[in-house]
């Protein structure tokens, strides 16, 4: 296949489409020095670099010459002095260095976002648009800013007295604009590419039609919006009324019915209004000194961008959702009325539709069970971790702090054996101390430090064996400390309350063989089934008026070896028990014998799954109504070998056998 050659018709282009972002860079740059209170000076407000932004986001860094060009246009007026040889080549190589930190500030910012993103449209999510507003719309703004004031203090524009003040006010000034201008290009560059609009074709007045004609409804519904935004963002910027934050509504409603393109048309058409408003003395924001104003008028910008963004992204993430459900749905529904069609057929592929639709339910269902403890593991992990180092930091100083107490006490004997009559001031610092009582208790509270400190250490190792995360195989695992993990995580239920005493929990360990399990989901089985049997406890001192003072309740814990082929764990409550209709469905999903609101239905079944379906073994439930209840889990201490990897071990077998 011929490699693709260069043509003088693509240089033509790259330079054409240069030097029209050079042009329309330096057209912004114009209507926008004109807001500023200071000609030739540091404006409050600059979308150019939104534009910039956009368009090196949009077609590539190709266009950054473009950007470097159109900043020195902009800039070249307002410093150009040809007054002497030196004073023109200050003032040149001042407007060359605003020229290349707006364009490296902007490769910067770009750079960093797609990074971040991996090359992702930034504004669909919601941590991308963060992304977006914190590398393009913050990061970047920095080096543009540092490098344009010191260009300003070299060229003696601005005193360097005034360094700090005058970089506040172009950050903020690049960061308005980015946040303004470039999220309204991105989303409608965005929107026009996927609605698949050709810009040459023969189709393209019917595809215009299909996609901007507006239905009556539509129309009538944009005009009555665009009203009530000009209307309150007039009264509120151009007629001192309090009335900036009723726009907030306007944006949420621009944002639910005309997506992405909508809000942010909006969030622009609110700043020019502001804008336009503030810079005629107008508005809530307007004061004595125009920069200021703007200042403070464009921090109330930021906010509602930034919160208009954020909802913008969560909508799309549900759009998103909901139309691959929509299409799952469809999918199931077309298969269902194909099978309408069939006789034979019929009971056997609808039972299998509802099969899988439930299916469906179950592992969303315990896909959020795994976030969940996904999520409390990540936190017991990190706060393990935390906790290891100032541990580690007192467990090494205690010792050499009781050698260094113990060297002082033999320091004070020899002092008093050579000087057995010390003065009347020491005398009386001894008793006012009382230095017998302190040689007598410090190494007791160095004791009690020393084994504070192992206590410790043992819950953070607890902490992180609870945490350990699953990999895509099985690895060997000590059951007992994963009973004993799940327990300290739970221990602050089992301890006594308003309704009863603390819960007493009896360990029965027998020696047990690592077994090769899944050592994270083996923790979620546990945490399920020793809060089913605190939830039971709870509800019997709950209903009984003594609270089981006479009682406590008890959870009772024992581990086996069965056939030193299985492990069996036993976990035993003496709480209100289980009716026998209701112990055959605690293992199915969505059921639960909880109050609403309180149980998903979820856990016993997802329990279930991972005991059974995930390591091949039992779980078993135990039951005497009034009584307690008894969940035995019973697991294989291998796990079996699947078909296909004994197969690929026959193939390689084989290979080798013919070498």
């Amino acid at each position: 296949m011929p490699q693709p050659k260069f043509t003088w018709r693509s240089l033509c282009v790259r330079l054409g489409s240069n030097l029209a972002l050079a042009l329309m860079y330096y057209v912004l740059a114009d209507l926008s020095r004109t807001l500023a209170s200071t000609p030739k000076s540091v404006t409050p407000v600059w979308p150019p670099d939104g534009l910039a932004v956009a368009a090196t986001l949009i077609y590539g860094n190709w266009l950054l010459p473009g950007v470097c060009l159109g900043s020195f246009l902009a800039n070249v007026g307002a410093f150009w002095n040809p007054q002497g040889w030196v004073l023109f080549l200050t003032s040149l190589l001042g407007v060359c260095g605003i020229a290349v930190g707006t364009t490296l500030g902007t490769w910067l910012g770009v750079w960093l976002l797609r990074r971040a993103v991996r090359q992702r449209y930034p504004l669909n999510r919601v941590g991308d648009s963060i992304k977006f507003l914190t590398y393009a719309g913050l990061v970047g703004p920095i080096v543009n800013a540092t490098i344009g004031v010191a260009m300003l203090g070299f060229t003696q524009k601005v005193p360097w007295s005034a360094y700090q003040s005058v970089w506040l006010t172009w950050w903020i000034s690049n960061v308005a604009g980015i946040f303004i201008l470039t999220p309204v290009l991105l989303s409608w560059h965005h929107w026009l590419q996927s609605s698949q609009l050709a810009i040459v074709g023969k189709n393209l007045p019917s595809q215009v039609g299909n996609w901007l004609v507006l239905s009556r409804e539509k129309a009538v519904e944009a005009i009555v919006l665009g009203g009530f935004i000009f209307a309150i963002g007039k009264a509120a910027f151009w007629g001192n009324q309090p009335f900036a934050y009723m726009l907030v509504p306007l944006l949420t409603w621009a944002a639910f019915r005309f997506g992405q393109p909508g809000a942010t048309l909006a969030m622009f058409l609110i700043a020019a209004i502001a804008i336009l408003g503030t810079v005629r003395g107008l508005g809530t924001f307007a004061g004595a000194d125009l920069n200021y104003s703007l200042m403070g008028l464009q921090s109330f910008i930021v906010v509602v961008v930034f919160t208009t963004l954020t909802l913008v992204a969560v909508l799309s993430e549900r759009v998103q959702a909901e139309a691959k459900l929509r299409l799952a749905f469809s999918e199931l529904q077309r298969s269902n009325d194909a099978l309408e069609h069939r006789t034979e057929e019929l009971a056997g592929k609808n039972q299998q539709l509802e099969q899988t639709l439930q299916e469906l339910g179950h592992t969303q269902a315990q896909m959020i069970q795994s976030e969940k403890m996904s999520a409390l593991g990540n936190l017991v992990a990190g706060v393990a971790h935390e906790i290891n180092n100032p541990v580690a930091f007192l467990k090494g100083n205690i010792q050499p702090a009781l050698t260094y107490i113990n060297d002082l006490f033999g320091l004070i004997d020899r002092y008093q054996q050579e000087y057995p009559h010390p003065t009347p001031v020491i005398e009386a610092e001894v008793e006012d101390i009382d230095l017998a009582f302190l040689r007598e208790d410090l190494p007791k509270l160095m004791g009690s430090m020393s084994e504070g400190v192992e206590r410790i250490k043992d819950i953070s190792t607890s902490l992180r064996t609870f945490s350990r995360a699953d990999t895509d195989h099985s690895t060997l695992y000590n059951l007992h400390d994963g009973i004993d993990s799940t327990l300290l995580i739970l221990k602050h239920r089992l301890k006594a309350n308003e309704t009863r005493l603390e819960i007493a929990v009896i360990k029965q360990y027998r020696a047990l063989p690592l077994v090769d399990c899944y050592a994270g989901q083996i923790n979620q089985v546990l945490t399920n089934i020793l809060s089913n049997a605190i939830d039971a406890l709870d509800e019997v001192a709950t209903q009984t008026q003594a609270g089981l003072t006479e009682n406590p309740g008890c959870i009772t814990i024992t581990t086996s070896v069965m056939d030193d082929q299985w492990v069996q764990i036993a976990i035993a409550d003496d709480g209100p028990g289980i009716p026998e209709p209701i112990q055959a469905q605690i293992f199915e999903p969505f059921f639960t014998t909880k109050p609403v609101g309180v149980g998903t239905g979820m856990g016993m079944s997802i329990s279930y799954q991972i005991v059974v379906e995930k390591h091949g073994g039992q779980l078993k439930c135990v039951s005497t109504d009034g009584v307690g209840t008894t969940f035995i889990i019973q697991l294989p201490i291998q796990q079996p070998v699947p078909v296909n990897h004994l197969q690929s071990c026959e193939v390689s077998r084989s290979h080798h056998t013919k070498a």
